[in-house]
Order: C-alpha cells, then structure tokens, then sequence
C-alpha cells in the first residue's frame, strides 16, 4: 500500500473502540462539539479531509455555490465531528464509491487525480470479511438452490456487515456466475458513505 494512505479502508476508520465486558459498565464514545470549516477547495484524499485533521468523510452534499461535506475522526474514545464548506471538490485515490454517492452532475465540477484507491483484496477462504463467512457457506448455499446474491445474503448473512456489501458483493457474484451487469450482483450505495457511530451523528441534528 502507498506509504501516504490510511492502513484502514474508509468503513473501518470511524468505528468505535472495542469495549468488553458488562455493556452497563462500558465507557460511552465521547463526542466533541461539531466542528466548522470553510475553505475556497475542498480536498478529499483516500476518503479522508486533510484540513480537517484528516478526518474520513461519511456524507458529500452539492449545494448552490459549493459544497458540504460531513466527516469524523475517532481517536481512542473522543470522537470529532465536522462540517467542512467549500466552493470546489477535489478528489485524490478515493474509495470507487464516492463517485457513485456524488450528486448528478457533480462530476463534471469537480477534479480528480490519481487512480482510484483499491479494495482490501479478499482473504481466500472468507466470502465476508465483516461477518467472517466462509467461500465454502457461500458454495454450499448455492448446492441447495440459493443462486443468486440477494438468496445467499439471506441464507447466510455475508453482506450484512460494516461496509454493507462494499467489498464482498462483487466477489460473492462472481462465484455465483453473475454477471457485473446484473442488478443483484451490485450494491446501490446509500449514505453515509461508510458506517458512523449514531452519537457522532447527533452532532450533526440540524445542520
């Protein structure tokens, strides 16, 4: 991996500290006041905002005269909420998905560089990283009739995890034979762009 990208993909980076034992006794995610930026160029670089202290965006919106831009960081058990302004997008090896979440038109005012940054490659013998299910449930699914994505997310729970099908749906539908074209062998993104904890987004009621 490129020295100057994140270690973790986007999905992973806004997840809250593991917390075990008694849940009455866990310490709760603390979540400073919503922070405000504006700036004339907004940099997204690998899904993360540089002048907002590298936080991971989660949700882009195109407004009259620019854009808005919801991000977070989790550091321990703080977490720091932004909202970032600006008049111009620019994209830099970001997650395929943000384009497919940019509103219509959107491509066309904004710049972008670099290729795209890749997906995790998936372990061999996992079909869902994020609810470690095996290549082998997704198999025998298919044996018994489930031939198709939908079918097998149903029957064995692959795709239902954090990054909601993100990196598991392309390589479960190749399995299953098919095709990229087929409606259920893709996801229809939907934001936020990556999971938040559901006290961060209260910071942002009303804005």
């Amino acid at each position: 991996m490129t020295a100057d990208l994140n270690p973790a993909m986007a999905w992973d980076r806004l997840a809250a500290p593991e917390r075990a034992g008694d849940v009455a006794q866990r310490t709760p995610l603390r979540v400073e006041a919503l922070r405000e930026l504006s700036v004339d160029e907004l940099l997204v670089r690998d899904d993360d905002i540089p002048a907002a202290g590298g936080a991971t965006l989660f949700w882009l919106e195109g407004r009259e005269g620019g854009w808005t831009a919801w991000a977070a960081s989790v550091d321990g058990d703080r977490a720091t909420p932004w909202l970032v302004h600006a008049t111009r997008l620019r994209l830099e090896r970001t997650d395929p998905a943000l384009g497919t979440l940019l509103p219509a038109g959107a491509a066309e005012a904004t710049t972008t560089a670099g290729e795209p940054r890749q997906l995790e490659p998936m372990p061999r013998s996992l079909a869902c990283i994020c609810r470690e299910r095996s290549v082998e449930a997704v198999y025998r699914s298919a044996d018994e009739g489930w031939s198709t994505v939908e079918e097998v997310k149903r029957r064995t729970g692959v795709a239902f995890g954090e990054c909601q099908g993100r990196r598991c749906v392309p390589a479960i539908a190749a399995r299953l034979d098919q095709g990229a074209d087929d409606r259920g062998a893709r996801i229809t993104p939907r934001p936020p762009l990556v999971p938040v904890p559901a006290s961060v987004l209260a910071a942002f009621v009303d804005r």
